[in-house]
């Protein structure tokens, strides 16, 4: 019985010292280069349901006029997006697939359809509603350079800005994304702006409607391309002076008018915040001041909206 006891005792330390010697091996796993402490979260992440096919729209209220940006939640490779009926081109997006569109100004409010079709045959369909903007009319003559404020003068400006009209709706784009995810505006602070997008222009008999922003900018002013792109128009227009048209990629431009100085070549490529050109009082324009149109997909939509939409 002496012998038995102490056998036991023995018998007992080995398990208890197996036992604690294969815990230290569980807790001290992760050193030999397999961690087990993720277990838990790849089995979540594995029940985890796959995040739902859904589109986000910015700005969430739509007026006339306005930039749209949608965002495709869930997919990577969807088959179209369609806004309206009119197919769109995507691209990635703080990595999802987005697109950009436009509202003409002189579109109609309501009900716009967009539909996006999915590689399984799927369509999701949503509709986006589109308000009315608020029009101003404000006088604003004709300066005597351009034959002052006569019916002939206002005939001619007329037929001159649809042939310039012409000529800048022409201008090619890339069929890939040139800019980064951020526009900035083409001057450096302080930013005034003298003129906004939207309102319409009385000259004579005639209403033009205003498709761009302005800005305050004395003669010489330095002006930056607002994105990285490509120069596809550099010249001088009667009505719209010096003029600079950069291609973004996918329809998307920028146009920079009433030039004193073209800084760039066409075809340069050049990137967000490079000097590009210089402020003017060239053209169709009564004072100095930089004019800023953005263009998507042929549609001269609100500069400063749209400038908001990617920050």
């Amino acid at each position: 019985m002496k012998i038995f006891i102490p056998a036991i005792i023995l018998i007992a330390v080995l398990v208890l010292g197996i036992f604690f010697a294969r815990e230290r091996e569980v807790t001290n796993y992760p050193s030999s280069g397999k961690d087990l402490s993720n277990i838990a979260s790849i089995f979540q992440a594995v029940e985890r349901p796959a995040e739902e096919i859904s589109i986000s729209i910015l700005p969430e209220k739509i007026e006339q006029g306005d930039p749209v940006l949608i965002v495709i939640n869930g997919t990577t490779t969807p088959e179209y997006l369609k806004f309206n009926g009119k197919k769109l081109k995507t691209f990635i997006h703080n990595g999802k697939v987005a697109a950009l569109t436009g509202v003409d100004l002189k579109d109609r409010t309501g009900s716009f359809s967009l539909e996006l079709k999915l590689n399984d045959g799927k369509k999701i369909e949503r509709k986006l509603s589109v308000g009315e903007r608020y029009i101003a009319k404000i006088p604003l003559g004709i300066p005597d350079k351009l034959g002052g404020n006569t019916p002939e003068a206002e005939q001619e400006l007329l037929e001159t800005l649809v042939r310039e009209g012409k000529l800048i709706s022409a201008v090619p784009t890339a069929d890939k994304k040139l800019w980064e995810e951020s526009f900035r505006l083409p001057i450096n602070p302080p930013i005034v702006v003298t003129d906004n997008y939207g309102y319409s222009r009385v000259t004579g008999s005639s209403n033009i409607s205003h498709k761009g922003t302005d800005f305050r900018a004395k003669i010489g002013t330095k002006i930056y391309a607002m994105n990285s792109g490509t120069v596809r128009f550099a010249r001088f227009l009667r009505n719209y002076g010096h003029t600079i048209i950069i291609d973004h990629g996918l329809g998307l431009h920028t146009v920079y008018m009433h030039l004193s100085e073209i800084n760039v070549k066409l075809n340069q490529n050049v990137e967000k915040g490079e000097l590009i050109a210089k402020s003017g009082d060239t053209g169709y324009i009564l004072g100095p001041h930089l004019h800023i149109s953005v263009r998507i997909g042929g549609i001269s939509i609100d500069p400063e909206k749209f400038v908001e939409l990617f920050k």
